[in-house]
């Protein structure tokens, strides 16, 4: 059995068909680029933002370890000082607390503020990225009581 056409068959159907003109398949073209663009700059964007908030996070853990360690030294020996190897340099610690990373941290005691018989220790932690990044926790240790007034 042979397949009917209709008369000037494929010929005829593909002259009726306009297709694209080369100004709409550049807009279609750039369309897409801006779109491929746009998902490019938002993924590089919060890959970013991500490692901003992971150094922020292991600045604060830093800044936190050495307050807790300050508050459980003894009271009368807290001084103010910074972190140094065993010729007494200063150095830079990792994420964990370890030498050879990008924060460096001090410390500061202030006797008898913000009443006598305390004292408020802030820490600092540094640490350079695009530019000079710095946070600081605060914390107040009292005297302890002497033995027996409890």
């Amino acid at each position: 059995m042979a397949v009917r056409t209709k008369p000037g068959g494929f010929r005829a159907l593909l002259s009726g068909s306009r297709g694209f003109t080369l100004i709409e398949l550049l807009f279609a073209v750039m369309v897409f680029l801006i779109g491929i663009v746009s998902v490019v700059w938002v993924v590089s964007q919060s890959l970013q933002d991500s490692r901003e908030l992971h150094m922020r996070m292991s600045a604060t853990y830093l800044a936190q370890q050495k307050a807790e360690e300050l508050r459980n030294a003894d009271y009368y020996t807290l001084t103010s000082g910074q972190d140094v190897d065993e010729e007494g340099f200063p150095i830079e610690l990792d994420s964990y607390g370890n030498p050879g990373g990008i924060y460096s941290r001090s410390w500061v005691v202030e006797d008898d503020t913000p009443i006598v018989g305390t004292k408020t220790i802030t820490v600092y932690v540094s640490w350079t990225e695009a530019e000079m990044e710095t946070i600081s926790i605060v914390t107040v240790v009292g005297q302890p009581y002497p033995e027996g007034m409890m």
